[in-house]
C-alpha cells in the first residue's frame, strides 16, 4: 500500500546564516531534504536550532515573549571572545507562490535584534528585511525596517513600527507576506517530555503532535493506513516481537499510545499502554509519531527538527532511525543533531548532508564536512564515528563565501 503527500517545496529553508546568535560567531551553511549537525557536546549544535526556532517563535508570539523565554536578550547575544551588540538571523526559504500554487517563489528573510534605543524596551529590531518573488525575476514584494522606520513596496507608505515586532508578524495577512510567515510559523521542533508521551490525555482528535509528546494517541488514532503501517514497521524494527503501533481505543474520552506484541504464549498478541513502555521505546514512538502525523505528511508542517533522535536506543537501531529520518524528508524537512555519528556509520549515507559543529574558546563553528575528513570516510580509511570519538571532524570554514572552500586540509 502507497499514499503519496501533497506537493510542496522541500526543502523549505535553503540557506541560514547567522551572526553573532549565542555561541554562534557567524556561520552560513545551506540545507537539504535531511540535514545533520553533528558534533560532540557543547558543541553547539542545539543553538543552530534555536536559532530557527527563534525566528518561528519571533513571528508568532512577538519579539519581546520569545526572548524573554530565552533569559533575554544577554543570554542570546555571544559573549565570547568579546561581547557583541546584536544578532542577525537570515533565511532563504523555498515558498509555494501566492498567484499560483504550481509556482515557486523565492523568499528571503532577515531578522538582527539588539539593545534597545529606549528605556521600556527589552530588545530592540536593528533591521528586518524580507524579499519574496520569482527565482531569477524582478520582487513581487520588499520590506525593510531600520530605526523603527518600515518601508514596505506593498505599502508604499513609511511608517513606524509601533508594536512589538517583527513586523513581519504583523504583515502575515498580507500576501505574499502570509505565505512566508504561516510557513515560519508551522515549523515543528520536537523536544519530548517522557511523562507527556506516556500520559492519556483528552481524545482532540487534532491530529497535531504537541512538540512536548503531547496528544500522541490522538495523533495515531488520526493517522490514515499506510502511516500507521509504515510507523509501526519502523518500531518494529526497533523493538523486538513489536507488531503495531496505535492508540489505545479511539472511542475513549483520554487516549494514549499503544503497542502491541507477540510475546504471549504461542506469539499470541499482547497489548502494552504507554507508560508501560521503555524510555527507548516511548521515544521512538514519539520521533516516528512526529514524522509521519498528518500535518507534516500534508504540507502543513514544512520543517520538523529534533534533538538527538537515537538517544536511549541501541545502537543497531541508529540505521532504522536513519531510514525513517531519510523517508520523511521527502514530505517535509528534516534537521537533527547528533553526537553519535551512527546514523552515519553506513555506506549509503549522504555526506553532504552532514554539517560539522565545533567549539574553540566558546564560539561555534558551523560548515560541511572539511575535505581530509570526507576524503578519510570515502576511502574507507576511518567512520564518522572513529572520526568524532577523536575529536577529528572538522568543518570548512564558514567564513568564506558560499560555494568556496576553506585551505583547511
Amino acid at each position: 500500500m502507497t499514499s503519496k503527500a501533497a506537493e510542496r517545496p522541500v526543502p523549505f529553508i535553503r540557506r541560514v546564516r547567522i551572526e553573532n546568535y549565542k555561541s554562534i560567531g557567524h556561520c552560513d551553511v545551506t540545507l537539504g531534504p535531511f540535514s545533520v549537525l553533528l558534533g560532540l557536546n557543547a558543541a553547539g549544535k542545539s543553538n543552530f536550532i534555536d536559532s530557527l526556532r527563534y525566528v518561528r517563535d519571533a513571528v508568532t508570539y512577538g519579539l519581546s515573549r520569545s526572548t524573554e523565554t530565552r533569559g533575554g536578550l544577554h543570554e542570546l547575544l555571544r559573549r565570547t571572545p568579546e561581547p557583541t551588540d546584536h544578532a542577525t538571523i537570515a533565511l532563504e526559504c523555498l515558498i509555494s507562490s501566492s498567484e499560483s500554487g504550481d509556482a515557486l517563489w523565492e523568499a528571503r528573510y532577515e531578522l538582527t535584534v539588539g539593545h534597545p534605543d529606549m528605556a521600556g524596551h527589552s530588545v530592540h529590531i536593528k533591521r528586518e528585511e524580507c524579499t519574496i518573488g520569482p527565482p531569477g525575476g524582478p520582487p513581487q514584494a520588499r520590506f525593510l525596517v531600520e530605526g523603527m522606520e518600515v518601508e514596505d513596496s506593498v505599502n508604499p507608505r513609511h511608517r513606524r513600527l509601533t508594536r512589538d515586532g517583527p513586523y513581519l508578524g504583523q504583515v502575515r495577512l498580507i500576501e505574499p507576506y502570509a505565505q512566508l510567515c504561516d510557513a515560519l510559523s508551522s515549523m515543528f521542533f520536537y523536544d519530548p517530555d517522557l511523562r507527556v508521551l506516556r500520559d492519556a490525555r483528552p481524545n482532540t482528535q487534532a491530529g497535531v503532535l504537541g512538540e512536548n509528546g503531547s496528544d500522541v494517541g490522538s495523533v495515531l488514532a488520526q493517522m490514515g493506513t499506510w502511516e500507521r503501517d509504515r510507523t509501526s514497521a519502523y518500531a518494529a524494527a526497533i523493538v523486538p516481537h513489536l507488531t503495531s503501533i496505535g492508540p489505545t481505543s479511539p472511542g475513549e474520552n483520554y487516549v494514549a499510545a499503544q503497542m502491541t506484541t507477540a510475546t504471549g504464549p504461542d506469539d499470541t498478541e499482547q497489548r502494552f499502554r504507554a507508560e508501560s513502555m521503555s524510555e527507548g521505546t516511548i521515544r521512538a514512538v514519539g520521533l516516528l509519531t512526529a514524522l509521519f502525523q498528518p500535518p507534516a505528511r500534508d504540507g502543513r508542517i514544512p520543517l520538523v527538527a529534533l534533538e538527538e533522535p537515537e538517544l536511549a536506543l541501541h545502537p543497531m537501531a541508529a540505521g532504522v532511525v536513519f531510514d525513517a529520518l531519510t523517508e520523511a524528508s521527502t514530505w517535509t524537512q528534516v534537521i537533527a543533531t547528533s553526537q553519535s555519528a551512527e546514523l552515519f556509520d553506513r555506506k549509503e549515507a549522504d555526506l553532504s548532508a552532514v554539517l560539522i559543529a565545533a567549539a574553540e574558546n566558546g564560539v561555534t563553528t558551523i560548515g560541511p564536512i572539511d575535505p581530509v575528513s570526507r576524503s578519510i570516510v570515502s576511502d574507507g580509511l576511518a567512520t564518522m564515528g572513529e572520526l568524532l570519538r577523536s575529536d577529528q571532524l572538522r568543518p570548512v570554514s564558514t567564513t568564506d563565501e558560499p560555494g568556496e572552500e576553506s585551505d583547511a586540509g
